[in-house]
């Protein structure tokens, strides 16, 4: 499944000469955030710079080029908030898959498995 959003920007992003609107953004991961700390980006930008690293389609900006820089240089509140709603309805979008459709891997009961991990780790101590 696709957890992606299309639309059009309200006002489009200036880049190289030509006004750049059409765009697809995915949901947000913690990596995302995880690697936005990483880049050194600062806490005051962090929601901008996980924004830049989810829009996988920005008119014809290269997906490389499409920064956390590019977006603080060029993209207006009403854009911002149209990307983020978008981040929103591809999050519905996985939110919405029904409980049907959901594995989980938990054991029925949890003291088998502890009592064979505490004697594989006794085997392990030096």
């Amino acid at each position: 499944m696709d957890f992606t959003h299309s639309a059009s920007l309200p006002i489009g992003v200036f880049y190289q000469g030509q006004l750049h609107r059409d765009f697809t953004v995915r949901v947000s991961t913690v990596g995302d955030e995880i690697a936005v700390v990483e880049d050194g980006i600062p806490d005051s930008g962090t929601a901008v710079g996980v924004l830049a690293r989810c829009i996988t389609a920005l008119g014809s900006i290269p997906a490389e080029d499409v920064t956390y820089q590019l977006l603080c240089d060029t993209l207006v509140a009403e854009d911002y908030k149209a990307l983020r709603d978008a981040q929103q309805e591809a999050k519905k979008k996985l939110s919405g898959l029904k409980s049907d459709s959901v594995i989980t891997d938990t054991p029925s009961s949890g003291s088998a498995n502890t009592a064979t991990a505490k004697s594989e780790s006794k085997d392990l101590a030096l």
